[in-house]
């Protein structure tokens, strides 16, 4: 099978069936494994902001008035940046993972199928993949 690259429509490798559907789901667990630790990231910095706001509220009003607190701007600009542009990627790698799931059903829905377009970056992790595993290209 040749794998074509989407935007040049030129050959860029050429692998069985099988090898592809591999590489394909080396690519999509690796997503997934992505995903796992981006939501891991956003635990943990909410549970050091909710023991951070604790730990202030526990305080008594004249120590909460010589500790610095940060302005809520501040916090707003902390939030968007560790949770909500975290959840946007998040949102990215899953329509990646929709879309190796296609190609992956299309592949073992039609073995013999002689040539795959992909983006780019797929086929660049494909190659990667391949190097890893010391698989020739």
């Amino acid at each position: 099978m040749e794998i074509m690259d989407d935007v040049y429509n030129r050959t860029v490798l050429e692998i069985s069936s099988e090898d592809a559907v591999k590489d394909l789901q080396f690519i999509k667990n690796k997503q997934q494994s992505e995903i796992e630790s981006i939501k891991y990231k956003i635990h943990k910095y909410e549970q050091k902001r909710s023991a951070e706001e604790a730990w202030y509220q526990s305080l008594s009003p004249l120590k909460r008035f010589f500790t610095g607190h940060a302005p809520s701007h501040h916090k707003a600009v902390e939030h968007l940046v560790n949770v909500k542009d975290r959840y946007k990627k998040i949102e990215t790698i899953k329509r990646k993972i929709a879309f190796l799931d296609e190609v992956i059903g299309m592949l073992e829905a039609e073995p013999e199928r002689r040539e795959l377009h992909l983006p780019t970056d797929i086929i660049k992790e494909m190659i990667a993949s391949q190097k890893d595993e010391g698989r020739p290209r």
